[in-house]
């Protein structure tokens, strides 16, 4: 039995937007991006009927360079926002680090049950390896800024 272009196409979109949301928390969003490729790419298969797959790939190229043109720009302006969380009550709390942070390293911590990117607050210079525990200093956008835990 054959895969045909579009239950692939399906498939291959649903698994990278879901491994975007649930992995990367839309943090990096290219598999967003290739992943709304390839729905696009199984709706012209469903729609189009008896498809080759040359012709589904190209749909797929050129619809997933489409959408990173199209959403690359306004996505990175809302995650370089500053968020309205300015003052949140992540300011003062522990977090655990789950990715080493460095002073060039930025790196995961959690926090209130989720993972979140996190970087050493200004003026710290001690390396976190997973397991340590960190207090937030600020927020800013979609990332913490962290201090050793005292």
């Amino acid at each position: 039995m054959s895969l045909n272009p579009f239950w692939l196409f399906l498939i291959l979109g649903v698994a990278l937007v879901a491994a975007e949301m649930l992995v990367f928390q839309f943090s990096i969003f290219w598999l967003f991006f290739i992943g709304l490729g390839a729905l696009v790419t199984a709706g012209y298969a469903w729609l189009s009927g008896d498809v080759t797959y040359t012709a589904a790939t190209a749909v797929f190229l050129l619809s997933s360079v489409a959408i990173t043109a199209l959403l690359y720009a306004p996505i990175r302006r809302w995650q370089r926002q500053p968020s309205g969380m300015e003052d949140n009550n992540a300011v003062g709390q522990r977090v655990e680090v789950m990715q080493t942070v460095g002073p060039s390293n930025p790196g995961m911590v959690s926090w209130s049950g989720s993972d979140w990117q996190a970087e050493l607050a200004e003026g710290e210079t001690a390396t976190l390896n997973a397991g340590d525990s960190a207090t937030v200093v600020s927020i800013k956008g979609i990332r913490l800024f962290i201090k050793p835990e005292a």
